[in-house]
């Protein structure tokens, strides 16, 4: 099996990034509902600055809490599926090589670019109108 991949814990079948991205997703959510929740938490305050008394909603606080917990045990999913992510073990000359041959392949890409656009190729497809059979809309 790849090493990429993981089974069980619910992923769906996808492999560990994917399943990062997706949980790291999901903690900006909390986060921001959380702020949100903060918010609604602080007591308003008047025009002139003075504190309003309003009567205090215990159900406000009691998600706010049922929050913090949920967005610590995001905190520990992710901590695990980092764990979890293998990393191959490569030599640095290894590495050195890889990384020379995508800098060659690059320079090669970007030469043949360079070569296209000097001898007059476009390098972008030009914009047309969708119907241009239409006349234009006069105002």
């Amino acid at each position: 099996m790849d090493g990429a991949k993981e089974d069980g814990d619910g992923n769906d079948g996808n492999d560990v990034v994917t399943r990062i991205q997706s949980e790291v997703a999901n903690l900006s959510s909390m986060y921001y509902n959380f702020t949100g929740g903060l918010q609604e938490m602080a007591p308003p305050v008047s025009v002139r600055g003075e504190i309003v008394k309003v009567e205090s909603d215990t159900s406000v606080e009691y998600n706010a809490q049922e929050l913090a917990k949920q967005i610590v045990d995001a905190h520990v999913k992710i901590d695990r599926l980092l764990d979890g992510l293998q990393v191959p073990q490569v030599e640095e000359e290894e590495q050195l090589r890889s990384l020379g041959e995508l800098r060659e392949q690059h320079e090669g890409m970007r030469a043949a670019y360079g070569e296209d656009v000097r001898r007059g190729g476009e390098p972008l497809v030009p914009y047309r109108p969708p119907f241009p059979h239409l006349p234009a809309l006069r105002r």
